[in-house]
């Protein structure tokens, strides 16, 4: 596997009070990294996280050295595995040490990444559900919806440390959810739903945090056709919304949007899909 860039360009729709064009944009790209560890007679997998390409040996080290005892002292060497046809795979680091280690994983880890830690997080970067777009929405009610997503947000103006996430359903209802975490906001919204038995199928979410792979693949697995985000979405995202069937939306402010998967899903651009190919 080469070694990824760390910024992706593609094309994107804007709309811009009321004017729709075609650009380039920048987008950070978004990688599973597996973090394994190895020491004389003995090796385990420590964690697999979420990252930006570059610099993932530093990340590695970093990562150990604030969740075990490892200190620069016992670190050997750090490299990249070897993959099938003796390639390197690039998303694959082994931190070897001079000695074993105690390697049992915390109780809680930082809730700023949804993916951190999850063992199989290569196989679940595939969408399960591909969503129909049923229904179109137009410019102005995803305006209007971003326009309304600030005043809901209790939390945030208190005391401006949550991130929101805001669904609004195919018949109009809006259910919001809270919380430090980008992803625990999204899951509370959706929890609601579900516990309230609110159908959320073909629905929009809109999100205070940028658009990660994790929350379109969340999206995606309880049947949403719409990601916005007041935020940029990552690389990884847009592929994996265009995988999935889902319109992905990111800088929603008044007057303004970027498109940036299945631009069918909005009024305006309904025309406009072979533009993003």
């Amino acid at each position: 596997m080469a070694l990824a860039h760390t910024i992706e360009t593609r094309r994107v729709i804007t709309i811009r009070d009321g004017v729709t064009g075609l650009t380039m944009d920048s987008l950070l790209q978004e990688q599973p990294l597996v973090i394994d560890v190895a020491w004389p007679g003995g090796e385990a997998h420590f964690t697999t996280t979420m990252r930006t390409p570059g610099d993932d040996f530093a990340l590695a080290v970093g990562l150990l050295a604030t969740e075990t005892q490892v200190t620069r002292e016992i670190i050997h060497q750090t490299r990249y595995c070897v993959g099938a046809g003796n390639t390197q795979d690039y998303n694959k680091v082994t931190v070897s040490l001079k000695q074993p280690i105690d390697l049992q994983p915390p109780s809680l880890r930082p809730v700023s990444c949804g993916w951190c830690g999850v063992a199989d997080l290569v196989d679940r970067l595939i969408p399960t559900t591909t969503t129909a777009i049923d229904a179109m929405v137009s410019t102005e009610e995803l305006f209007s919806l971003a326009n309304e997503f600030g005043e809901r947000q209790r939390q945030f103006a208190s005391t401006g440390a949550s991130h929101a996430a805001l669904l609004k359903t195919h018949d109009g209802s809006r259910i919001i959810g809270e919380d430090v975490g980008r992803h625990n906001a999204l899951d509370k919204a959706i929890g609601h739903a579900v516990l309230d038995q609110i159908d959320i199928t073909n629905g929009i979410a809109l999100l205070s945090g940028r658009a990660g792979s994790d929350l379109v693949l969340k999206a995606a697995r309880v049947g949403l056709s719409y990601v916005c985000s007041v935020s940029a979405p990552t690389a990884l995202a847009v592929e994996l919304a265009n995988e999935a069937g889902i319109t992905l939306i990111g800088f929603l402010r008044p007057g303004r949007m970027n498109i940036y998967s299945h631009p069918e899903g909005v009024t305006e651009t309904y025309d406009a899909t072979r533009a993003l190919r």
